[in-house]
């Protein structure tokens, strides 16, 4: 009896769950979360920095001429490479000075030397080698010593296949060996050394100055001219 009067009580409380379940609100579940869309990342252009400009280095300062030296004293020191060697002449011709002659024209001092045939068996009459420098002290060829010359600065010239001995008779074709013209460049026109056919002849000038060479034919002569203030 029991049993039968509790299986009426537990209809009516199950009824009861039901009508109280279908009777309570439904919570809806939470929307999902929305993700925001990923923010697009503004591309940088990279921009060039600007360089500073290198300072341009200083112009390197242009070297000072340097000063030409005079002559000093009277050792006749030249300028270095003041004046350039010159020379000519055929080296197949042979002859005998006969004269040297001086003068001073305006503007320049004038020395020549004169020549005339010689009696050596070979070669023919005409102008000898020739070579005119500046040198600061004159050597004789036989002793080796120095050779003065009066003069502050000095000319060499010197003459090959040429003399003033004559080759065949041993005459002499110019006894002059020391010639003081006074000219206002040239001092001194001296022999320094004739042997063998290579004759020496010095200049001896107040300054030092270049000389300008000529050759002239009928009869053979060597012109060299001295600049002077005019």
């Amino acid at each position: 009896m029991a049993g039968r009067s509790l299986l009426p009580i537990a209809l009516v409380v199950a009824v009861a769950i039901v009508v109280v379940g279908a009777c309570s609100p439904q919570v809806a579940p939470p929307p999902p979360a929305t993700t925001a869309p990923p923010t697009a990342t503004p591309t940088l252009t990279p921009t060039s920095t600007p360089t500073a400009a290198r300072p341009s280095p200083p112009a390197s300062p242009s070297p000072a001429p340097s000063p030409t030296p005079s002559p000093t004293g009277a050792t006749g020191t030249p300028p270095p490479l003041a004046c350039a060697a010159q020379g000519g002449g055929d080296p197949n011709a042979q002859a005998q000075l006969t004269a040297i002659r001086t003068a001073h024209q305006p503007g320049f001092d004038r020395v020549v030397f004169e020549f005339g045939p010689s009696s050596a068996p070979v070669g023919a009459y005409g102008m000898p080698l020739y070579e005119v420098s500046v040198v600061t002290q004159f050597i004789g060829g036989g002793s080796g010593r120095p050779v003065p010359v009066d003069g502050n600065a000095f000319l060499q010239v010197r003459f090959r296949n040429a003399s003033t001995v004559d080759p065949t008779t041993g005459t002499q074709t110019f006894t002059q060996t020391d010639i003081h013209p006074g000219l206002p460049l040239v001092r001194e026109v001296k022999l320094i050394d004739d042997f063998e056919r290579v004759m020496t002849w010095g200049l001896g000038l107040e300054r030092l100055a270049c000389a300008k060479i000529t050759e002239l034919a009928g009869p053979v002569r060597l012109v060299v001219d001295l600049p002077t203030p005019p």
